[in-house]
Formats: C-alpha cells, structure tokens, sequence
C-alpha cells in the first residue's frame, strides 16, 4: 500500500513541476512585459493599490487548505459519505465571506486607497479601477476554492496543472496585448486580470460538477460542521492575514515612506519570492493529500518518512536555484528585465535568504493541519509575524532605508520556525527534536555552507558574467546533489528516493 502511495506521490510531484517550470517561465517573462508596457510608475501603482486586495489574496489558498484537510482526512478515514456536507457548508461560508469583503472593500478599503496611498494625481481614477477589479477578482478566486480543494484532495493533479497552466498563458497573451492596446494600459491590465479568474471559476465549476459527485450542492444544517470548519478556517485565515501582512502591510509601508519607485524595486523582488514559492507550492501539493491521508489512517511510520523527506527536498533544491541567484543576481535581473539597479538587487537577495528559511515551514503546517490542533498554533507562531509591521514602522521613522523590511521578516521567521518546532513536538508525539536536529538541520547547516563557499570562491574568480552564472549554476546544483546523498539522506531515505525515481521514470 505504501509503495502505491509513493508511486502516486512521484507522478504527481513530476507531474506539478512540469506545470510549475512551465508557469514560472511564463511568468516571469509576463513580468519584463508587462514591467515595459506600463513602466516603472504605473507598475508600482498597480502592485501597491493592487496589494490592498493582494493583500487578501493569499486567504483562497488557506482557506483551500482548511476545506481540502477535511476533503483529505475524509478520505484517508474512508468516510466519503461527509464529503458532500464539506462541499456545501464550504460554498455558503465563502459566499457569505465574500460579501463580507466586498462590503469592507468598498467602505474602508475604497476610503484607503484616495486618502491614504502616495499616488500621483492624474493616474488617481486609473488606481480606481484597478481597485475595483481586483476585489471582484478576489471573489471569483474564493468562490472555487472548494471546487479545486475537491481535485487536489483527491489528487487529480492533471486538471489543476492544465487550468494553472492556461491561466499563465492568458497572464502573457493580455501582457502582449498591452504593447498594441489603444487604451489606458493600467486599467486594461486590470480588467484583463479580472477576466482570468471568472474563466477559471467556470472551468472548476463545470469540471467539479461533471467529474465528481461531491461537487453537487444541498442545503447543510449541520450547526457542528459548520463550526468546525468556520473554526479550523478562521485560525488558517488568521495565519494567512499574518503572514500577508509582512509583504502587502509593509508593502504600503515602503510607498508611504519611499514612494512608487521604490514600490517597483519590491514588486520585483517578490515576483522572485513568489517564483519560490510556486517551487515548493509544486512539491507540497503534491505530498499534502497523502500526509493527512496518513495522520487519519494512523500510519506514522510512513507519515515520519515523508516529512523528513520532503524537508529535506524541498530544502536542497531552493539551495541549488537560490545561491546561483544570490551571488549573480544582478546579471540575472539584467537578462530577465533588461535592466537592473542597485535597491533592486538587494531586495531581492534579501528575500531568497527569506524564502529559504520559510521553506522548512511547510510540512510542520501540514501535520499541524492533520492534527486539527491550529488554534494555538496559529497564535504562537504567527506572534512574530504581526510584530515584523510595527517593527518595519519603527525602523523606518528612525530613518533606516527601506530593505530594512526585509531584515525584520528574517529574523521574524527564524524565531517563527522555532516556535512551530516547539507546536510541532506538543501536537504530534512521533516528532523528535533531537532526530530532526541530526537528520535534517546540522546536515542543512553544513551543505549549505560548502555550497555557499565554493559559490563565493567562483564568483569573485571568474569575470565574465555570463560564464561566472553558468559556473556557479552548475557547481551549486553538482555539489549540492553529492554532498545531499552522501550527507544529507540516510541510508533508508537513500533506498526510498532511488525507488521513487525509478518509479516516476517508469
């Protein structure tokens, strides 16, 4: 039974890669088109009025974290019979959430965005309808949630990767258009990034309908139902607030304090950090399903192995795409964008350091989540997350200049990933922190520094750039991949992975 689970899991993570490398291609070169069709001003006034719902953005994946829980613990506990009740009670509680947003949207958020935001005059109406768009893009992308929660519980990963997959090719055809478009360009990308999600709502709608036969509403009674998943719901939703704050609040923080230009510089640094974590994204969607799945089958052993595992890979290969980045990202920026400044570049080596560390996260949340014990969880770890925005505040009053931000996130992380250790050890009593330390961490600590060095070494020896990131490419990706298998897999790992690649190849 294990190794048809494995088997799965291997086509599924080879089949979300191909999906990911293909719509993060595709997005990054939307990026450098879109960043030249609309300029530096209005691409710093899109992602700033934009990031007030951005900002909110990052609930439809928790929220489809919370239903698609249910979905997988249902499965996993053969209880299918529950599935339909999920599905229903999910579709009335997002419904009723997103009225809630458009209500707060249109009061608060509307007062916000002409009295607060540093915008210049003339392009005021513009940042208006942009504004309007997004909200109602938001409200398309809560509403499918439990129709693509549904598919990846059930790990159909094919449909998810293709409907992802289309969206990103609309993403670029709607980027080139921009360059031929006899209209305000900023409105016209809003409106067009509001015509993705309605299509995509659609497709979920029919295929969720058409494909399985939880997809199919009743009306839902249940008052116990609908308070476990509001509860579990509002503790991932807080988490998600949290951490969105660090990025869209602080977000805001950098255009009052430094105004849109310095807005541009961080749209792109997290355009790299979104690159990242679509990578990880990719891997974890595919192990999520059969790690709670496991939880309610009782099958630790099994659940142990694929949490050090996934640690551990997904870990290694951010270090093989991240040093390369880091050391030559000036030259990177220059052959993704065209051009490339100083503010820019640190940003963005700041926030790959930042997206290594929240890496390690992911798959302490996922038994948490199988756990169903995210009350306190949430609260702890995300302490110093809601902290990081008045410590940004604060550093910027005194003076300090705006990658500051960025630093605070750092260190907010690192004491976060402590914290979740601790939850970790008081919610699932398979964990071992000293096992973890010596399997996972120190062998992590010293990878990285071999890799780290030798990246160094080349970087300040070679001088042409082009050359020096083809160099640095490849001795991170050799070294990291040798010293990982002699180092960092134990001999079990080791025999696991040599199956799954032969299996994944079959």
């Amino acid at each position: 039974m294990n190794a048809s689970k494995s088997t799965r899991i291997a086509k599924n993570t080879v089949l979300l890669y191909v999906r990911m490398l293909v719509v993060m291609i595709i997005n990054l070169y939307t990026v450098r088109l879109v960043l030249n069709a609309l300029g530096i001003e209005d691409y710093g006034i899109y992602n700033v009025v934009a990031g007030v719902i951005i900002m909110l953005q990052s609930v439809s994946s928790v929220l489809s974290s919370a239903t698609q829980r249910y979905y997988s613990y249902f499965l996993g506990g053969n209880k299918k019979e529950y599935l339909r009740n999920i599905f229903s009670a999910s579709i009335n509680i997002y419904i009723l959430f997103s009225f809630i947003v458009v209500i707060l949207g249109e009061t608060i958020g509307l007062w916000f965005i002409n009295t607060q935001l540093v915008l210049p005059s003339d392009r005021l109406i513009a940042a208006n309808y942009i504004y309007q768009f997004s909200i109602f893009s938001f409200i398309c992308t809560i509403v499918q949630v439990p129709y693509s929660a549904v598919m990846i519980a059930h790990e159909d990963m094919g449909i998810f990767a293709m409907i992802s997959t289309l969206e990103a090719a609309l993403k670029l055809m709607f980027a080139l258009l921009l360059f031929v478009i006899p209209l305000d360009r900023l409105i016209f990308y809003g409106a067009s990034l509001f015509l993705i999600p309605v299509l995509s709502l659609v497709s979920y709608i029919v295929i969720g309908y058409k494909r399985y036969t939880e997809c199919h509403y009743q009306k839902v009674s249940e008052k116990i139902l609908y308070k476990n998943l509001l509860s579990f719901s509002s503790w991932m939703l807080f988490s998600s607030l949290a951490g969105t704050g660090i990025n869209q609040i602080n977000t805001i923080l950098v255009n009052i304090f430094f105004g849109p230009v310095a807005n541009a510089a961080r749209a792109i640094a997290l355009q790299v950090n979104s690159a990242m974590n679509s990578f990880t994204a990719s891997f974890l969607t595919a192990i999520k399903p059969p790690m709670i799945k496991s939880y309610a089958e009782g099958n630790y052993v099994y659940l142990d192995k694929i949490f050090y595992l996934s640690n551990k890979f997904v870990y290694y290969c951010l270090i093989m795409i991240c040093m390369p980045l880091i050391f030559e990202m000036d030259t990177v920026l220059m052959l993704w964008l065209k051009s490339t400044d100083s503010q820019t570049i640190l940003f963005a080596r700041l926030v790959l350091i930042y997206a290594l560390i929240m890496s390690l996260n992911n798959p302490i949340s996922i038994i948490i989540q199988a756990t169903g014990k995210i009350k306190s969880y949430s609260v702890w770890v995300e302490i110093p997350t809601l902290l990081s925005v008045p410590a940004t505040y604060m550093f910027f009053k005194l003076g300090y200049p705006a990658y500051s931000t960025f630093v605070v996130i750092i260190v907010a992380a690192i004491i976060a990933h402590i914290i979740r250790l601790i939850c970790l050890k008081k919610n699932y009593n398979s964990f071992d922190f000293i096992v973890y330390m010596k399997n996972f961490i120190l062998p992590a600590i010293f990878i990285t520094f071999i890799v780290v060095l030798l990246g160094y070494l080349f970087h300040i020896s070679i001088l042409n750039s082009l050359v020096r990131l083809g160099v640095i490419v490849f001795i991170s990706v050799l070294f990291t991949l040798l010293f990982v298998f002699l180092l960092g897999l134990s001999a079990d790992e080791r025999r696991m992975l040599k199956a799954l690649i032969t299996r994944a190849r079959k």
